[in-house]
């Protein structure tokens, strides 16, 4: 397992699929650095080499004989594709959401595959830890933890977005994955160019509206899924919380196989005829499962695993 950093900068900051650069950074699981690297992109668009808006100021560091000379997002999609979707790699990015928007435009403008993967925000994780109420740049959290970085430079950005992974680390003892667990956060994904954030459970966004919005895209992803069979027309499957928030692979998976066979999901318990229970409960799963006991004790509901479903054993 290795950590993988990524920031990108856009030419033009009204036209998000601009993209200029990329910088990638790896780590071992020690945070000790395997490679670094700016890859550099021809936007082939109007920019501005001292900002993406009128009056910001901001140098992005570009050298134009060097962007115009570099290839353009198509070229180099094969290889940001293959990094990003490494199983191997944990990416991680700082304000996460607007980069991985930045990549679904790109893709769409140069008519290409979505890149799925899953991903966890230095910004967020670096908030939480130190249980404050706003989120802090790159360079305000760099003057705290004592790090020299050249901001706004894409490989800068990945790195410092990785050493604030490693200093979170250190002062707590816990691993990134442990942090998600302990904070109780959700990995964001990105899926067929549809991006959930990572949020936080016990933050500023409601468990309430973490399950509405989970919930919803889910049912958008069902919809987009070609059936290819009819083994499970007309069956409704309820899922387990933990599962619906999880984002995961596995859920993907889960919902690709109920949509190729015609099966319908439904985030109300009465309505379905299977609850996928999930491996290790959470706590609100337990809380959920109560319901499900007196629905099955009923006869109007049977308690089914992930893996039931994937095998068509129900």
């Amino acid at each position: 397992m290795k950590y993988l950093a990524f920031d990108i900068e856009a030419a033009n900051g009204y036209m998000l699929s601009s993209i200029c650069s990329v910088g990638v950074v790896i780590a071992d699981e020690s945070f000790n650095i395997l490679s670094r690297e700016n890859i550099w992109i021809n936007p082939r668009t109007r920019y501005n080499l001292n900002g993406t808006r009128p009056g910001v100021g901001i140098d992005l560091h570009l050298d134009p004989k060097l962007l115009a000379h570099s290839p353009d997002f198509a070229k180099v999609y094969p290889r940001l594709k293959q990094l990003l979707e490494d199983p191997e790699h944990i990416v991680v990015g700082h304000a996460v959401d607007s980069d991985v928007r930045m990549l679904n435009k790109a893709c769409e403008r140069y008519h290409l595959p979505g890149i799925d993967f899953t991903f966890i925000c230095s910004q967020l994780l670096y908030k939480l830890y130190k249980g404050e109420r706003e989120v802090k740049g790159l360079g305000k959290i760099a003057d705290e933890i004592g790090l020299e970085f050249c901001q706004h430079n894409s490989e800068e950005d990945a790195y410092a977005s990785m050493m604030t992974l490693k200093y979170i680390s250190e002062q707590t003892g816990l691993t990134p994955m442990e942090m998600l667990e302990r904070w109780h956060v959700r990995r964001g994904t990105n899926k067929a160019l549809e991006m959930t954030r990572s949020v936080s459970l016990d933050g500023q966004v409601s468990h309430k509206h973490v399950t509405q919005e989970a919930t919803a895209g889910i049912r958008e992803y069902l919809r987009r899924v070609k059936p290819i069979g009819e083994e499970y027309k007309d069956v409704c499957f309820c899922l387990a919380r933990s599962l619906e928030l999880s984002a995961s692979a596995e859920l993907y998976a889960l919902l690709d196989r109920i949509g190729q066979q015609r099966g319908r999901y439904s985030a109300r318990l009465y309505r379905g005829n299977y609850y996928i229970a999930a491996e290790d409960p959470s706590e609100s799963d337990v809380m959920r499962e109560k319901r499900v006991e007196y629905l099955v004790e009923q006869g109007l509901m049977k308690v089914i695993t992930a893996r039931d479903v994937m095998e068509g054993n129900i």
